[in-house]
């Protein structure tokens, strides 16, 4: 059974006003991942919040698809290495 949530495409740009040709860029770039649903484009629901952010970074700060991605892949390994970070104070707890 699939539990993952879908949204439209073309309503999520209709609700958020951000174009779907930026939509498509970013998945032209690998940023998200765009499926065909019913023969609409659909991505992921927990991808709303990345997708917000680079259309803030992009529109508000001039930043290209390229940059996007970087700073995409910087922020994921920093959110990796907190995790890392808090586990291993974790384990440290326990010696204390």
């Amino acid at each position: 059974m699939d539990a993952k949530k879908y949204i439209l495409v073309r309503s999520f740009c209709k609700h958020s006003n951000i174009d779907d040709s930026f939509i498509y860029a970013l998945y032209e770039q690998g940023l998200v991942t765009v499926k065909e649903r019913d023969s609409e484009p659909v991505f992921e629901e927990k991808e709303i919040s990345k997708i917000e952010r680079l259309f803030r970074l992009h529109h508000d700060l001039g930043i290209n698809y390229e940059g996007l991605g970087a700073i995409h892949d910087m922020l994921k390994r920093m959110e990796q290495l907190q995790a890392e970070m808090e586990l291993l104070r974790k384990r440290l707890q326990l010696y204390e």
